[in-house]
């Protein structure tokens, strides 16, 4: 089998359309469509629905994806087994989003430490708008990253992404409203929040964006804001009383006041996000590592949903 075919499957998939492949790949999208077709002879089915905008996988392309990143991975190690290059010493840079920080905690970098014993770790944190051109200039490795919906990758539109870098979605997640635990009764509409006081981030950040397109979208607006600068703080004053705020479901999974907080349940309002892993193409010896990273994230995101399901339960 190409291995040509196995990458443009993979860059499709990520890239959710032929075009936006064929610019990561350096490639024309005639060319990228091509292989796809030929994959897709060769197997004998369908790997994309077609109908659909931004492009999704079937069930067979989803099993046939999985499939061929483990093998390009295993080929990879294959080829540095034989020339007994060394992949595991050395630096490596990781930016995180502050919006995916609870993901890759003080555990989690204890297994990664853990796995890679002989390289220096160094973590850079900041919003995604930040993290990106450190990327692009090669100042960190790769970086972990809480896209907004509407195609926002690494804090611009997928489109904007520069070939030189493969972004890759680790886990799903959504904007959701909180509400201290201890409160009698909740706001179970838009209308009904918009009275309450809010805990908000300050302009500019995307979930103070999404929220404010979101009241605006059903004709209300956030008059009483208490505004802060870290979203942990962000979900503590929730937590105490202060109001209500607009956060990612699996910050609030995370965080320690998340036994001390109500998600709510509001109509309409779920909107997509996603976690995602920014790599450089050329990221050469460190794609163990950021494997690595990209494993225990989605470990890590399995856990959370664990955790959300035992506390709707209790609830």
């Amino acid at each position: 089998m190409d291995t040509r075919e196995l990458e443009a499957l993979i860059a499709v998939a990520d890239a959710q359309s032929f075009h936006g492949a064929a610019n990561r790949l350096g490639l024309t999208q005639p060319a990228v469509t091509r292989r796809i077709q030929r994959l897709e002879e060769r197997i004998g089915t369908s790997l994309f629905d077609r109908s659909t905008k931004p492009l999704q996988p079937t069930p067979a392309g989803h099993r046939a994806l999985t499939e061929a990143r483990d093998l390009l991975r295993r080929l990879d190690g294959f080829s540095d087994s034989v020339t007994g290059m060394a992949r595991c010493h050395g630096p490596f840079r990781l930016g995180v989003s502050h919006g995916a920080a609870p993901l890759l905690a003080a555990r989690e970098l204890r297994d990664l430490h853990q796995a890679f014993p002989d390289m220096s770790l160094t973590i850079k944190s900041g919003w995604s708008a930040e993290l990106l051109p450190l990327l692009r200039r090669g100042e960190i490795d790769a970086m972990l990253s809480l896209d907004g919906p509407h195609g926002i990758v690494g804090g611009v539109q997928s489109r904007d992404l520069p070939a030189s870098l493969l972004p890759e979605t680790l886990l799903d997640d959504h904007i959701v409203a909180i509400g201290p635990k201890s409160a009698r009764q909740h706001p179970t509409t838009i209308a009904e929040l918009a009275r309450h006081p809010m805990v908000l981030m300050p302009e500019g950040c995307t979930f103070r964006a999404l929220g404010n397109a979101w009241a605006h979208k059903n004709g209300v607006e956030f008059n009483s804001v208490l505004e802060v600068s870290a979203l942990e703080l962000q979900i503590e004053m929730v937590a105490a009383g202060a109001g209500y705020g607009i956060m990612a479901r699996r910050f609030c999974m995370h965080s320690p006041a998340h036994d001390r907080i109500r998600i709510l349940d509001i109509p309409g309002m779920n909107w997509g996000m996603a976690i995602t892993l920014i790599r450089r193409a050329s990221s050469g010896d460190l794609n163990d590592i950021i494997d690595k990273v990209g494993d225990i994230v989605i470990r890590a995101g399995e856990m959370s949903n664990l955790d959300h399901a035992r506390m709707l339960s209790a609830s």
